[in-house]
């Protein structure tokens, strides 16, 4: 039947409703420094600057004790205060040498061999990660906090949008959209208990690749009758055992000629039936300007479309 306005969009924000917290457990974990190299490449570069600043100050007032506790300190002299074997230790674990300070006794030639290495270390980590931070390509994709289910040109089709928030700052090129749907299916096993396993099954869009993405894309899967959804309600089987769609881009970032992917899922309560998207570009002639606005990446407005009654018509149909 013809209907609009189905649906409306959920209160709770699709982010929050879809955070999940998983946990693994008794596997083969990956050994010490492995970890910590995962550990580490999840810090920003903010943060990553600071425990390097915190590490290389804490390294040094370590070692600045240890000159400190030596005999004659680390120079030869006894007066020297804890500074100046503070300013000591900071010149040789940077390299700056200025010369007023040099070690003296085995002890303190052996520290600053030790500090020598240590600093180095530190440096050499610090400098492959921010190395990492900058070269490692990025890209801020917007999605649509909706799907809608509207008739275009007569026949429904599930639509989202996505665009590039960034714009020309950050280029994309060839960039590749891909949707799929993952639902369970319901079974008895060999002893009568009711258990399911998944399945996941990709939609076909009208249009998944462009050259570049300058603007907000509209994208579309047509419901007609090569398609899995085609005459389904979503609130009876096998519709309601959809309990996710997932969309993935690929694009490659033109600053780095680097590829990147970027997911984002839907849950069937996001999907606005009887909805279509209002429009997000606009035009001025005068400057001769495209407008996207992100703040109507998510607006709707009611539009009819062909969707089934709730009377079971479907409820016998198999994937």
């Amino acid at each position: 039947e013809l209907v609009s306005d189905v649906t409306q969009k959920p209160e709770t924000a699709r982010d929050e409703r879809l955070q999940q917290k998983r946990v693994i457990v008794n596997q083969d974990k990956s050994n010490w420094e492995m970890r910590f190299r995962f550990w580490m490449m999840h810090f920003s570069v903010a943060r990553l600057s600071a425990v390097y600043l915190a590490a290389f100050v804490g390294m040094n007032v370590i070692f600045a004790g240890f000159f400190y506790a030596i005999n004659e300190h680390c120079c030869g002299d006894p007066d020297m205060s804890y500074g100046e074997v503070f300013a000591f230790s900071i010149q040789t674990s940077t390299t700056i040498g200025y010369g007023s300070f040099s070690p003296s006794g085995m002890i303190a030639n052996f520290l600053v061999v030790i500090l020598s290495y240590a600093s180095t270390l530190m440096n050499t980590l610090f400098a492959g990660l921010l190395f990492t931070k900058f070269v490692t390509p990025a890209i801020n994709i917007q999605f649509s906090d909706v799907m809608t289910l509207c008739n275009v040109n007569g026949v429904p089709c599930l639509s989202f949008r996505l665009g590039n928030a960034d714009g020309h700052s950050n280029p994309l090129t060839d960039i590749n959209v891909r949707l799929s749907y993952s639902y369970q299916i319901p079974y008895s096993d060999h002893k009568g208990v009711e258990k399911f396993f998944r399945q996941t099954e990709d939609l076909k869009l009208l249009s998944n690749r462009q050259h570049g993405l300058l603007e907000v894309w509209t994208l579309r899967h047509v419901l007609d009758e090569s398609s899995p959804l085609f005459g389904l309600h979503f609130d009876e089987h096998p519709g309601n055992k959809i309990y996710v769609f997932t969309l993935s881009v690929d694009a490659v970032q033109d600053l780095t000629k680097s590829s990147v992917n970027v997911q984002t899922e839907y849950a069937v309560e996001d999907i606005l039936i009887g909805h279509t998207f209002q429009n997000q570009v606009s035009f001025d002639t005068e400057t001769r300007t495209a407008v996207s606005d992100y703040s109507k990446m998510s607006d709707t407005e009611p539009y009819p479309v062909w969707y089934p009654a709730l009377s079971g018509t479907y409820g016998d149909r198999d994937h």
